[in-house]
Order: C-alpha cells, then structure tokens, then sequence
C-alpha cells in the first residue's frame, strides 16, 4: 500500500510539471509570435497599432485619427476592386465608395457640425485586433445599404481606432466594453457646440440614442442593424421637425410682437407729432394775439398821444363878437355840418386837430380826404 501511494504521488507531481511546461511553452509562443502577427496585419492592411503620432487631442492629431480609420476602410474597396477586375476603375468615386460618407475630422469637430445642422452623430469604434473587425467593417460599414444610410443628410459619421488617443477617449465617454462598438448620438435641443467645450469629459450637448456593442453586433446582418438607426432616425426627423415648427412658431410670434411694437411706436410718434404741431399751432396762435394785442395797444397809445397833441393845439371856442375871429363851418360826409369859431391867427393843423377831437368824441372815423373851400 505505501509503494502503491508513493507510485500515484510520483505520478501526479510529473502530471502537473507537463501541464506546467505546456503552459509555459504556450506563453513562450505567444509572446514570440504576437509581434510577428502585428507585423504580418500591419504589412497586409496598415494597421498597427498607432505610436505616439496620435497621442493627445488637439484637433489636428484626433484629425489624423480618423483619416487613419478612412483610410483602413479604403483597403476594403481596394481589395475588392483588384477580385472584380477592376470593373469599377472607370468610375472616379468608387475608390470613395465606402468612406467618402465618414468625417476625416475629429470628435470635437463632428460634434459641433451634428450640432449645426442638426443630424444625428454616427460613433463606430474600432478594435484593430479584434478578429471580427475586417468581417464586420466589410460587411456592415461597407455595405450599399449602410453606406446609403450614411449618406442621408441628417446623418453624420465618424470611426477611429481605439488604439489612438480619441478613440480610447471616446471609449472611455460612451461606457464601451466590448467591440465592435456603435453608437448614435443626437445633439440637444437648442446647444451649440465648440471645439474647446467638445474637448470636455463629457458629451455636453449630445444625448446617446442607441448603442450597440460586442458579439450581439458582430453576429447581426446590416439588413438587421439597419432598421434600429433607421428608427432611430426618424424619431430624430420627428423631434427635429418639431423643435423646428417651435422655433418657427416662436419666430412668428417674435414677429408679430415687433412689428405690434413697431406699429405702436409709429402710432405713438403719429401722436406725438400731431400733438407737436397743435402745440406749435397754438404757440403761433397766441404770438399773433399777442403781436395783435400789443399793436392794438400801440395804436391806441398813438391815438391817445396824438389826441392830447390835438387837444394841445386847439384853443377853447372864442366868444361870440370877439375881434379877430373867423367862424367855419364843416360838412361831413354824413351830412352833419358843424360851425366853428376860431381865431383868425390859427393855422390848418389846429383846425385839423379839432376835427380830430371831434371824430374821436363822437366814435367817427375821420376822413384822410379834407377839402377846404371859401
């Protein structure tokens, strides 16, 4: 019994150092060949992971970023031109075919023109190593249909690898665990997005409409993706059309008010101009009773003066049979006759002056024409 024991612990010891060397061995193999398979990807499609060229940012390298995913699925169209025979070479956008649609910008920037024209913001992140990657970008990203979707207006379409510094970001902003990874975003309601607020840790003015990540969508067909951004679309269309019958409505009434505003200044000026010109009107009404007033009272103290002149140069009535006395007599125009003493010395103007009493005692208007006659 104790040599039957001592035999199956010898035995279990050298079983597990094989399972040990078999580990060690496999590890050993990867880590020799892991290199060589990067190299071998990266000489058949270009894309090794990114070294420090997409580290950071700035708008210029997640521009590049994104260039390089463009630029990845231009290999696809390449490939599959050179098995056709190059049928499509005549046509000068085919070589565009499949990423002429995806933005060679970065996030920041995608954002602010979703934002701007108000479509949704189409997010594909890519994991170069993953083994579904190549099939899924052929089959999905490339094909007619997708490419068609994207295509439309109010989509906008951005891929990067997440090997780069935007597209780790972009990982990191909308929860990814597992790839392939898409997402759609739509912008908020009444934002505006810019480059230095796009660059923030959050995605500040777009709301995450749909995601969809991992096995689950690298085992979905386009016709079968295609149908939830599609809806999604047209509740965006929907939600678009309705901000805008808002903003359209807002405007209207923002219309109507100005121009109720307007009208009421121009009533209001109307007013007060005519209110102006009855002032003015009154004020040259009163200057001219006034001027009117002041010439009466010149007149009446020219009269005055000129009657207490008159009734300075008209003696009193000589007595009757006094000597040297003259009598005259006056005939008016009315008819009335008037006899007169005076002195034989006096001179026409006291006799016109007597006249002028007269005139004025009686409230007669005195004649310019006197004759005299003897």
């Amino acid at each position: 019994l104790l040599r039957h024991t001592v035999t199956m612990t010898t035995r279990n010891h050298a079983s597990t150092t094989s399972a040990r060397l078999v580990v060690a061995l496999r590890s050993a193999i990867s880590t020799v060949l892991s290199p060589v398979i990067m190299l071998f990807r990266f000489l058949l499609t270009g894309r090794m992971a990114p070294g420090d060229e997409y580290d950071g940012l700035s708008a210029a390298v997640t521009a590049k970023a994104s260039q390089q995913f463009v630029t990845y699925l231009r290999t696809f169209r390449t490939l599959a031109g050179t098995t056709n025979n190059n049928n499509n070479s005549s046509n000068g956008d085919d070589d565009d075919y499949s990423h002429q649609e995806w933005l060679t910008t970065g996030f920041a920037a995608a954002q602010e023109q979703a934002t701007q024209q108000q479509s949704l913001l189409l997010v594909y992140l890519h994991s170069p190593l993953h083994r579904s990657a190549d099939s899924f970008c052929k089959q999905v990203l490339c094909h007619d249909s997708m490419v068609a979707f994207i295509s439309q207006p109010n989509i906008t379409a951005l891929g990067v690898s997440i090997h780069t510094a935007q597209g780790a970001y972009l990982a990191q902003l909308l929860g990814a665990s597992c790839y392939p990874f898409l997402a759609l975003l739509q912008p908020r309601v009444g934002t505006r997005t810019s480059s230095s607020s796009s660059s923030n840790n959050n995605n500040g003015s777009m709301a995450l409409l749909l995601r969809a990540e991992g096995p689950t969508l690298s085992e979905m067909s386009v016709q079968k993706v295609l149908p939830y951004f599609q809806t999604a679309l047209q509740r965006h269309q929907a939600t678009v059309a309705e901000a805008e019958a808002r903003r359209l409505q807002r405007q209207e009434e923002s219309d109507l008010r100005r121009q109720q505003d307007e009208e009421y200044q121009a009533t209001l000026l109307a007013d007060q101009e005519r209110e102006r010109q009855k002032r003015e009107e009154a004020e040259q009404e009163a200057r001219l009773i006034q001027q009117e007033k002041e010439e009466e009272e010149r007149k009446e103290a020219a009269a005055a003066a000129e009657l207490e002149d008159a009734k300075s140069q008209v003696p009193p009535e000589p007595a009757p049979g006094s000597g040297s006395v003259t009598t005259i007599r006056f005939v008016l125009p009315s008819g009335i006759k008037l006899n007169r003493r005076f002195y034989s010395h006096e001179k026409i103007r006291g006799i016109l002056a007597y006249l002028a009493i007269y005139f004025h005692e009686n409230s007669l208007e005195m004649s310019k024409n006197i004759g005299f006659s003897s």
